[in-house]
């Protein structure tokens, strides 16, 4: 019996403990933009959700997902340019990771960020990374949630727009709209 715990030990050392499965439904979180205004996730039930995380290192690929899966639905036709955002059957959320950056500082750093973001562009701050501590911190890759009309977390990928990660996405969002 004690040879079994120790070989069990030596298992769970040497292959790590399994990472706990990512939620079934999107997080109750909520999130800030630049200007201090917050985003439920909760809120956005009945659309379907696509949000692109990750870590400053990443940012060009965060913002590749973005344009490319919102050139894709307008393409297909699922809303327009002109449509309002907040009416569109497609919500995407770029989250920035700003874990660790004490209360004091954020009114400092939603300053500096608020004129650098795009004004059709929809950035939201995850003090608490959020997103990366349910769906996984994957170094200088994009992540990438897709959530259904009903919050239940469809896809969760990492990595760059092209290829199978692309193909994936693009497939899911066919299916979902």
């Amino acid at each position: 019996m004690r040879r079994l715990a120790l070989v069990t030990a030596a298992a769970t050392l040497l292959l790590g403990a399994a990472a706990p499965a990512p939620p079934a439904l999107l997080p109750d979180a909520t999130f800030e933009d630049p200007g201090g205004r917050t985003l439920a996730l909760g809120t956005l039930r009945g659309r379907v959700v696509v949000i692109v995380y990750g870590t400053r290192g990443a940012v060009d690929q965060h913002s590749a997902w973005g344009r490319r899966v919102d050139g894709d639905l307008r393409a297909r036709g699922v809303y327009h340019a002109d449509d309002v955002v907040a009416q569109r059957p497609v919500q995407i959320l770029a989250l920035a990771q700003m874990g660790g950056i004490p209360g004091s500082f954020r009114g400092l750093v939603r300053a500096w960020v608020r004129p650098r973001v795009p004004k059709d562009f929809s950035l939201w701050l995850d003090w608490e990374d959020t997103m990366s501590a349910l769906f996984g911190a994957h170094g200088d890759l994009s992540t990438v949630v897709i959530a259904d009309r009903d919050g239940a977390v469809r896809l969760v990928i990492s990595g760059p727009p092209e290829g199978t990660a692309w193909k994936q996405v693009s497939d899911l969002l066919r299916a979902l709209t």
